[in-house]
């Protein structure tokens, strides 16, 4: 069992997120590469809010064929293009991350390999 971390040294979390979460010994650990705001048909939505539930579908995928969930989640970062997809995000995560959440971190940058593509999401999963 994953052991989330709040250390009351610390600030308060700015949005959902554990400081730190510790894997037990002898875990199976995933590492994925970005997963992007495409669906399977290789269609890339307008609208950010398509773009961030595409993105999550391509985690749970992966986390599903690694015979994994959410509930596995470890460390989640998280590349946007512009700091107003934000909203879109956190509401997103809310809905499809239960329990504790990830340590995460949520970073906004110029552009991703694709000019149409918004968002993309990078997970560490464990499962003892």
């Amino acid at each position: 069992m994953l052991d989330h971390v709040h250390s009351d040294e610390t600030p308060a979390p700015l949005s959902a997120h554990s400081d730190a979460v510790v894997i037990p010994a002898g875990a199976r650990i995933l590492v994925s590469s970005g997963m992007l705001g495409m669906r399977k048909d290789g269609a890339i939505p307008e609208a950010i809010e398509e773009q961030v539930a595409a993105a999550f579908d391509n985690v749970e995928a992966v986390l599903r064929a690694a015979g994994m969930d959410m509930g596995d989640l470890v460390k989640m970062t998280t590349y946007i293009t512009n700091a107003s997809y934000r909203d879109a995000f956190r509401s997103e995560r809310a809905k499809r991350v239960g329990g504790e959440a990830p340590a995460s971190t949520r970073v906004v940058i110029t552009a991703l390999s694709m000019p149409a593509m918004k968002i993309e999401i990078e997970v560490i999963a464990a499962k003892a």
